[in-house]
């Protein structure tokens, strides 16, 4: 018998994490999917960076290659290329995907980052805004609408925006009493998601179910936000699983038209130490100390140096987590090691001796280099150092392959672990892009019966004919 299936991402949930939440019982709907429809936990490895734009891309299309961070400098248009509000992906969109089947191919891709050939594909957070451009998908009035027209969303939404609130709030203070510092932005962000988007988002799903779309993807980001605010551990973000937790509970029990449910992250999160709190300056006013004379951007920060007419170059630093590329704006090319060195010799022992850097990692022609604090290593040399963050013959990989991107920093600077959290190069209490820890680590939960195995999977590009494959076999009802 033909299946349809609808894929759920729960952003920014490792698979420990879930299984923690399973365990203590925060998650009891779920937990109902795993005892009475035997649905089973699967690990697998997102790859680097380990950030939503390259692990949903991988997801979607599977192809993530060039997609080297959150946010990256585009040396050929000469645009920064970044996601969520504001995103500037569609100026460069036409140089990724050629050739790729998509997973939600003629379906419905909501609140992701790319529309994946859906024919819905409303956008409402990451996406690049595409939505109302097929013939069938819809604008945000076309949810918004009937949404709040309907008096139990209206109400449901009017409790839920009190109790988010007076949460938060709470929270917020709790954290700041307690010696903790939250990330304010991030707390702003997190009210929105979860009193706006969130239930928008699932309601976009039951509706998509309703009118027999197959497959769906939609994406729930409460949790990334909660725990970029307040860190992924904190019991704010742990209270934001039981909201999702309701949210699967509802898409579940609206499964008619024969759905099949399939649940996935795409990354973890580790908690973190802003880089300007563990190194009292910011990252920004580094580099403009290596580089004297030159202008430096942070992006999303503030500016460094000389002023832009009196500079005698450009960088940017595109901080992404826990890693930060850095690039030679006026360039139309990456800078290979020899010619930094020979430009800027001091530049990346420089950035590398810094205690909240673990290693700096540069490309000579097709060979890696990665600086730290005490020399430099080369290619499979930096493996004994990897051990402490991942499978070092695995994290390897990820790593030469991400230093293989054309569209990768000049330089990559990861952020280094003290006292148990990263530094992080933005200003976050937890984060994820980088190496080490649960953020490289998300899961799919899936029904025991159709045999996932994802126990080989070290970028989340090779999820895609993994699902692709299950999504085929239950229309043809082979599974």
């Amino acid at each position: 018998m033909s299946r349809k299936l609808v894929i759920l991402h729960i952003d920014g949930v490792s698979a420990n994490t879930l299984e923690r939440a399973l365990g203590d019982g925060d998650m009891p709907h779920l937990q109902r999917l795993v005892d009475a429809e035997d649905y089973e936990l699967h690990r697998y490895r997102c790859g680097l960076p380990s950030t939503t734009p390259f692990a949903q891309a991988g997801i979607l299309y599977g192809d993530n290659s060039e997609i080297p961070s959150f946010r990256w400098w585009d040396r050929e248009r000469r645009v920064l290329v970044q996601f969520g509000a504001g995103s500037t992906f569609e100026k460069v969109a036409d140089k990724y995907f050629a050739g790729c089947t998509p997973l939600t191919q003629d379906g419905a891709c909501i609140a992701a980052c790319y529309p994946a050939g859906a024919a819905d594909d409303f956008g409402i957070a990451y996406q690049d805004r595409s939505y109302g451009r097929e013939p069938r998908s819809r604008s945000a009035a076309g949810v918004l609408v009937p949404y709040l027209a309907n008096p139990v969303h209206l109400g449901d939404w009017v409790w839920q925006t009190v109790a988010v609130f007076g949460r938060t709030a709470r929270d917020y203070a709790t954290s700041r009493s307690e010696g903790r510092h939250p990330a304010p932005p991030y707390v702003a962000t997190d009210v929105a998601e979860e009193i706006f988007v969130h239930h928008l988002t699932r309601y976009a799903v039951q509706r998509a179910m309703r009118e027999a779309y197959s497959p769906i993807y939609a994406g729930f980001y409460a949790f990334d936000e909660t725990a970029h605010a307040f860190g992924p551990t904190d019991p704010s973000a742990l209270r934001v699983l039981k909201h999702v937790d309701h949210t699967v509970e509802k898409i579940a029990s609206a499964r008619g038209g024969g759905y099949e449910l399939v649940l996935l992250s795409d990354h973890g999160q580790v908690d973190t130490t802003p880089f300007a709190a563990a190194a009292g300056r910011a990252f920004g006013d580094v580099l403009a100390t290596l580089l004297p004379g030159f202008h430096v951007q942070e992006v999303k920060g503030k500016t460094y140096g000389r002023s832009k007419d009196k500079a005698s170059g450009q960088v940017t630093a595109a901080l992404s987590g826990g890693a930060a590329h850095v690039y030679f704006t006026d360039r139309s090319a990456r800078m290979g090691y020899g010619e930094l060195m020979a430009r800027h010799p001091d530049l990346a022992a420089g950035i590398a001796a810094l205690p909240e850097v673990a290693m700096v990692m540069l490309r000579d022609g097709g060979e890696d280099v990665f600086a730290i604090a005490r020399g430099e290593l080369r290619g499979a040399a930096i493996k004994p150092l990897l051990a402490q963050h991942d499978d070092p013959d695995i994290l390897y990989e990820q790593m030469r392959r991400l230093n293989s991107f054309r569209s990768s920093g000049d330089l990559v600077a990861f952020g280094s672990f003290i006292e148990g959290k990263q530094v992080n190069f933005e200003n976050q209490a937890g984060g994820h892009g980088s190496i080490g820890g649960e953020q490289l680590h998300p899961f799919v939960l899936a029904k025991r019966r159709w045999a996932l195995d994802t126990s080989r999977v070290r970028s989340a590009h090779e999820l895609h004919p993994i699902l692709g494959e299950l999504r085929d076999d239950l229309a043809s009802g082979r599974r």
